[in-house]
């Protein structure tokens, strides 16, 4: 991805191209939406495509595609065990422990109600507290910012995998499935709960696989993805700097790394909100220096209210 010149970036074009297909898709039926969206209840996709196996990397031990099969997925360097119940692959070694809980939000994101309410009520009202209201208005909410996403990973023009790094109930993996029908979709969250509403929402997509793992410790392969998606979840990291050294471990040259988080607070309640639930909040220049200093290069952002979605590029 070449150096963007200074003006409007690419981001922007992105999502005054969603604009105008919204407006468009408000004149499709109704009918013709619901048989594009596929009838009926979610069920459990419960075959996790073995297409991940050689990408793995065992959380214990580090060794490369450590299983040789997910039917009974046993390392054969160190004898860890995995569980793939429900067609979730969870990697978590729990002879060291599980993760510890650190903050309000992370708490919270382990509730079966918030996992099942997250994408239509949860997740509009948290961004509106901390981002304001501007920041899904300015692209038409949760549809928008997965237009902007998609396009910011440039699916069309580069091989996958593809990393939808802290997925929650799935709404970026399904996405990025239904776009990339032909690549390996792989959607990793630490949430049990978050995880199982992923896994019956994307159960009619045979190119998701869903890995229960700590976003600071992946549990993949060096060069593993094309590119890593990343939404919302900067601000609920313990150690920001780990993870993006991971992102970049994973990425193979060339790779496209495609985030959003909250800036700074543009009202008082969001500043105290913010504090309370023990969020932290980047401001774009302070992100761009310490992407570039990790070994990121080429980034670019755009503006959503208290928001932004940025992107960088492994050299």
């Amino acid at each position: 991805m070449p150096t963007k010149p200074a003006g409007r970036p690419s981001f922007e074009r992105d999502r005054a191209r969603f604009r105008c297909q919204s407006r468009r898709a408000r004149d499709v039926p109704q009918n013709v939406v619901r048989a594009q969206h596929g009838p009926g209840p979610f069920q459990y996709n419960r075959r996790v495509d073995p297409a991940v196996l050689p990408i793995l990397t065992c959380p214990r031990c580090r060794a490369t595609a450590p299983f040789a099969s997910l039917r009974h997925p046993r390392c054969a360097t160190c004898g860890l065990e995995p569980s793939t119940a429900h067609g979730l692959l969870d990697l978590i070694d729990v002879t060291i422990g599980e993760p510890t809980i650190a903050s309000t939000e992370q708490r919270l994101m382990e509730s079966d109600l918030i996992a099942r309410i997250y994408d239509r009520f949860w997740r509009p009202a948290f961004v509106r507290l901390l981002a304001g209201k501007g920041a899904g208005a300015a692209v038409g909410g949760l549809a928008g910012e997965l237009f902007i996403h998609k396009h910011g990973l440039s699916l069309d023009d580069r091989p996958g995998p593809w990393l939808d790094l802290s997925c929650g109930p799935g709404a970026f993996s399904r996405a990025l499935a239904a776009a990339a029908p032909g690549a390996l979709i792989v959607g990793l969250d630490i949430s049990r709960a978050m995880l199982d509403v992923a896994a019956q929402r994307t159960g009619g997509y045979t190119n998701v696989v869903l890995v229960r793992a700590d976003a600071h410790a992946l549990p993949f392969k060096d060069g593993a993805f094309g590119g890593v998606n990343n939404a919302g979840a900067l601000h609920a990291y313990d150690d920001p700097e780990l993870v993006f050294r991971e992102v970049r471990r994973v990425l193979r040259p060339g790779g496209l790394y495609v985030g959003s988080t909250f800036a700074e607070a543009p009202s008082l309640l969001g500043r105290l909100a913010a504090r309370a639930a023990g969020i932290r909040r980047f401001e774009s220049g302070e992100l761009r220096t310490w992407l570039q200093r990790i070994g990121f290069a080429d980034y670019e952002d755009v503006r959503l209210g208290g928001a932004f979605v940025f992107r960088v590029r492994r050299p």
